[in-house]
């Protein structure tokens, strides 16, 4: 599917559904309201990109803060229809887009935070963005059987390498840098994490390697079933030796075809040193925080970077220097203090698929448990079983389920736990079954 002025005329509400998708937009649980994603390349807004997004709050949602999610994005809910093309105005007027932020197509690539900006990590953001511009010019990129993520990692893994269809781990040998190439993984009703395809995978081979990945994806994808859609899926009906055969065949008549972009890595000689984590209570930024944060950003003696489980870490020279100048900005205060990561998927709030109430679990956890729970846990909380929290690589997972007892409908939780957050191939491991919200509180507050 060719993307062009005739399939998005200006100004104007997009009535077919798989459209809309391909726009970032997904109509909310509330009749007549829809949600509107955008497409953040690495986590990296500008300072006037923030503030963009301060004005947008402002002015169309007021009572409605934005939301981050796990792959670096941000949303904004509670549209009305007329609403949704004059935001994409503006966001065409900032320099953001919401195209290919859901659907059918290639995802947000998301980069590690700290890529390009600590002192010592390899640049990344330069990668991702010849890999946007290189399989969005693809013909096929649109009318894929399903969506497709990748994630640019450095040597720790913080990427979530192993949850996405092409994990990219920048290595160094020889004193060259280079990639471990983890592949065909993805969460949801049955999750299953990837596999190595390439232990080492040159710098001027991504390029090729990705656009044979999909084209492989577009050929052999299942357009039937949907829940059976993925690479992943794939994978498992080839087996993994025949799968990473025919990604190898096709890598290399792809390699042949043309003449590729050079492709560089650069590391980061006098980067930023020291780091401060702030954690967002559901995700949600309000106007007053994104034009705090737009400030951090617009100033260069610091970073700004949106992570994923709902954070955004912000870089700076100094540890002193940098908690001064978050503590000056009041909004900022309650997310800049240290605590565990309680992240829930908006459920029955907004989304149209959720089975149970996420936020407010997410807050009773946050509030009673909070405290006790150390700050390098993370807590995942999914509305149904697509776990688009993470749940089932979390260190506690949660996913939501229903139970009819006298005729009455009662929203429950499957707990898992012992998951790294897609860092390595360890599944979160079913734990309890069926549990009430209270049953949650008990049995979480009893392993601490």
């Amino acid at each position: 599917m060719k993307i062009t002025s005739d399939i998005f005329p200006c100004g104007q509400f997009p009535k077919d559904a798989g459209i809309a998708r391909l726009l970032g937009l997904y109509p909310q649980i509330q009749e007549g309201l829809w949600m509107q994603r955008i497409k953040i390349p690495g986590g990296h807004l500008t300072g006037g990109q923030w503030n963009a997004l301060g004005d947008i709050v402002r002015e169309f949602t007021p009572q409605t803060p934005l939301r981050l999610t796990t792959r670096q994005d941000v949303e904004i809910h509670d549209l009305l229809p007329g609403q949704v093309p004059l935001v994409q105005r503006k966001l065409s007027e900032s320099d953001m887009t919401s195209l290919g932020a859901c659907g059918d197509t290639l995802r947000n690539i998301t980069v590690c935070p700290c890529s390009g900006v600590a002192t010592g990590t390899v640049n990344l953001m330069p990668l991702a963005r010849q890999l946007r511009t290189v399989l969005e010019g693809m013909d096929v990129i649109y009318s894929l059987a399903r969506k497709l993520k990748i994630s640019l990692s450095c040597s720790d893994h913080c990427g979530q390498p192993w949850i996405n269809d092409l994990g990219l781990v920048a290595r160094k040998k020889d004193n060259r840098w280079g990639f471990r190439l983890i592949g065909a993984g993805s969460l949801g009703a049955r999750s299953a994490t990837g596999i190595t395809i390439f232990n080492w995978l040159e710098v001027e081979d991504v390029l090729p390697l990705a656009v044979a990945a999909v084209r492989v994806f577009y050929e052999h994808g299942d357009r039937q079933n949907r829940h059976q859609a993925r690479l992943r899926h794939v994978r498992e009906r080839l087996g993994d030796t025949e799968f990473i055969k025919l990604i190898n065949d096709v890598f290399s008549e792809v390699k042949m075809e043309e003449q590729w972009p050079e492709v560089s890595l650069e590391e980061t000689e006098d980067g930023f040193s020291v780091s401060e984590i702030l954690t967002f209570t559901n995700g949600e930024i309000t106007a007053a925080m994104a034009e705090a944060l737009g400030q951090l950003a617009a100033d260069t003696n610091y970073r700004v970077r949106i992570s994923n489980q709902h954070k955004i870490i912000v870089f700076g020279k100094s540890a002193t220097l940098l908690r001064q100048k978050l503590d000056g900005f009041s909004v900022l205060s309650k997310a800049a203090q240290i605590q565990p990561s309680i992240v829930a998927c908006p459920g029955t709030k907004w989304c149209s698929r959720g089975l149970v109430n996420t936020n407010d679990l997410a807050d009773r956890i946050r509030e009673e448990l909070g405290h006790k729970l150390s700050a390098d846990t993370t807590v995942c909380i999914s509305g149904c079983p697509n776990g688009c929290s993470h749940a089932r690589v979390a260190d506690i997972g949660l996913v939501g389920c229903v139970s009819r007892k006298n005729g009455q409908r009662e929203g429950l939780f499957n707990m898992y736990t012992g998951g790294n957050m897609g860092r390595d191939d360890r599944l979160a491991e079913p734990a309890a079954k069926k549990l009430a919200v209270e049953q949650v509180i008990n049995t979480i507050g009893e392993s601490i």
